[in-house]
């Protein structure tokens, strides 16, 4: 490339520093490494005072309740989001009022829920994790805000808000977890977890300013878009069943709590090589929501960057791992690069649902999810019964490969349907 050629991209690369989506992005990427390593440190002390076989039981209900939590969103949150996008001054702030009232009843239903599968759990899956889920539950109610949290915050275009009170959260449990007179547990463990996304999750819900008047008309206003598109997403996010989360229950199905432990430990270690581009695209929303198309400079890029980082992570991980974790976990370092690759794919992805979700295009989202959750299920059932962490951790790069393609295609369907 020329220096003449190469002169218009990095005019574009500066401005778009200076832009307040980069801005957003910024503070979402730095909070997120500090949330990574606060999580680490937290993970570190979970997993040095903690057996391989009981670590994994804590893994494994730090994972139920996401799991569960996908299924209390109802596809009321993403047309709220876009309506925020779409309004101005106060009417946005009226749209996340609406919202947060309707979102009450929501989370009071999914601590029942998880006070009352807890009786089921140990017999399902070989874990030992039902008492610590019962003592949870009724701190729980914060799990499925984090997602409708980010939605709102992308909605009204203050992104830093949920940055900053994911930060608030690990900080809480990791003071929480330093400062416990009770000892560590799973129980413990899980009880100060909960306590502490409760509290930051609160925290966001009264930055993001709410106003709570003209309520009835804007619940009724988020049902219809709800009806329209919104359920269309939810169907479509259930379908796709959040890759890792349906790993980890795969796999405490299908083997153990010990391979749980360390699927989940390299999952956290490879989570780091999507932060940078994850930071990117979910700041850009709410500029998606009125933009025509994709920039191919925003894909090129975030593909570059994440490989990139999936390689560095790989090339530090077993290192890293034995000195932070103990040699103990050592065997996790070994699915760190098809998860890392993974996390990698899922950025790019990330650019492609970021503006079909801003765009309110519900039926492509969810046909793209039923190709992730038809492949991601072939491949679990695959290779999961004979190569355990191994074969999930190459099943989840193998289907987001394949859920990238999907959201590729139909990004271009998205096009030409809005050309005719």
């Amino acid at each position: 490339m020329t220096r003449g050629a190469a002169a218009p991209i990095l005019n574009r690369a500066v401005a778009a520093l200076a832009s307040r989506h980069a801005r957003q992005a910024t503070i979402f990427t730095g909070s997120t490494v500090l949330v990574s390593a606060l999580g680490v440190v937290t993970t570190a002390i979970l997993a040095r005072h903690l057996s391989n076989e009981l670590f994994g039981s804590y893994s494994f209900a730090v994972n139920y309740l996401a799991f569960a939590a996908l299924f209390f969103e109802f596809g009321l949150f993403p047309p709220a989001a876009r309506l925020a996008a779409l309004g101005e001054g106060d009417d946005s702030r009226r749209v996340v009022g609406a919202a947060l009232l309707v979102y009450l009843p929501i989370a009071l239903g999914f601590s029942l829920f998880a006070f009352a599968s807890s009786y089921a759990v140990d017999s399902v899956f070989d874990v030992h994790a039902a008492g610590a889920l019962r003592a949870a539950a009724f701190l729980a109610g914060g799990v499925p805000f984090v997602l409708v949290a980010q939605q709102l915050a992308q909605g009204v275009d203050r992104l830093h808000v949920w940055s900053l009170t994911q930060l608030l959260f690990q900080g809480l449990f990791l003071v929480f977890l330093v400062g416990t007179p009770f000892g560590i547990s799973i129980t413990s463990a899980l009880v100060l977890r909960m306590l502490a996304l409760l509290v930051a999750m609160v925290v966001a819900a009264w930055w993001l300013r709410p106003l709570f008047s003209d309520l009835m008309r804007l619940i009724r206003t988020i049902g219809a878009h709800t009806r329209r598109y919104g359920f269309a997403m939810y169907t479509g996010r259930l379908l796709s069943i959040g890759t890792y989360n349906m790993d980890v229950l795969m796999l405490a199905a299908f083997r153990d709590g010990r391979s749980v432990g360390f699927y989940t430990l390299a999952g956290s270690v490879a989570a780091v090589a999507g932060i940078p581009i994850q930071g990117l695209t979910t700041s850009l929303f709410a500029r998606m929501a009125s933009q025509r198309t994709i920039g191919r400079e925003l894909v090129a890029f975030s593909a570059v960057v994440g490989l990139v980082a999936a390689l560095v992570v790989w090339a530090i991980a077993h290192p890293f791992i034995d000195l932070v974790f103990s040699s103990r976990y050592g065997p996790a370092a070994a699915l760190v690069l098809p998860l890392a690759l993974a996390q990698a794919v899922r950025g790019v992805t990330g650019v492609y649902n970021t503006y079909l979700s801003a765009q309110a295009r519900g039926r492509e989202l969810r046909s793209a999810n039923i190709i992730l959750t038809t492949s991601n299920a072939i491949l679990n059932v695959t290779l999961i019964p004979p190569f355990g962490a191994k074969g999930a951790a190459w099943a989840s790069l193998a289907a987001l490969i394949i859920n990238l393609a999907a959201h590729v295609h139909y990004y271009r369907r998205a096009l030409a349907r809005s050309a005719e």
